[in-house]
């Protein structure tokens, strides 16, 4: 994925007072882990902030009106929580619009620069480093669980594919694909009872029916082989 350039440096999203409500109430989501509804509150606070023009811009004249260090801190928190948010619900195109309209100087804050790390990873299908940057952030605490969860979801859709594609896997390539150790791949494989001899090759089962499998058409089929097939080559070319 290309480097995407962002707004202006000098414009930075504020919670006015008026969005106080809305912000609180993403705060609210990640506390309770509330996700099902966190987009959602995300883009209605980045979308009334934007109609309401709560952005730091310049004065119109020479000299642009430059945002205070936490305004950029709290925004980087809001944007970072809304890009991890659409890599949770798998919109890899809305993340990476969302980091093209997010002002330079958000960008650089810690926390949406860790975020969108991660979006990277991902979209470049190199899963042990997407795995390996949702581990590391660091994130802050506000966003820790947030990032948890995008690694449950994205662990469990992948081995839902496993299951489907593969009729023998050895434990290195999962953890590979996976982003775990030996000992943490046996143990993931297990808890979906897959069976493993003693040589570590596990016979994955699919989670949909074998009527769903055939439903799925030739050419879905294909696509399938394929990406599984970038999934075994992504961790050598890292």
């Amino acid at each position: 994925m290309s480097e995407a350039a962002g707004g202006d440096p000098q414009d930075v999203a504020v919670v006015a007072p008026q969005e106080e409500s809305r912000f609180s109430q993403v705060l609210r989501l990640l506390a309770t882990g509330n996700f099902s509804d966190l987009l959602a509150a995300c883009e209605e606070l980045e979308l009334s902030s934007l109609s309401s023009e709560q952005l730091v811009p310049g004065d119109g004249g020479d000299a642009p009106v430059t945002a205070a260090p936490e305004q950029v801190e709290q925004a980087g928190l809001l944007y970072a929580a809304h890009m991890l948010a659409y890599l949770l619900e798998g919109q890899l195109d809305s993340a990476r619009f969302l980091w093209k309209r997010t002002p330079a100087a958000v960008q650089e804050q810690a926390q949406a620069a860790a975020a969108h790390a991660v979006l990277a990873a991902r979209w470049r299908r190199q899963y042990t480093e997407f795995f390996a940057q949702l581990s590391a952030g660091p994130w802050d605490p506000r966003l820790q669980q947030l990032a948890l969860e995008v690694t449950s979801r994205s662990r469990a859709e992948l081995l839902d594919k496993i299951g489907i594609a593969y009729k023998v896997i050895s434990i290195a390539n999962v953890g590979a694909m996976l982003g775990l150790d030996a000992e943490a791949a046996r143990s993931v494989c297990m808890s979906r009872g897959w069976a493993i001899d003693v040589a570590g090759n596990v016979s994955p089962t699919p989670v949909k029916s074998g009527e769903d499998l055939m439903q799925m058409g030739e050419a879905q089929l294909q696509k399938l082989a394929e990406y599984m097939a970038h999934l075994e080559q992504a961790p050598c070319r890292a």
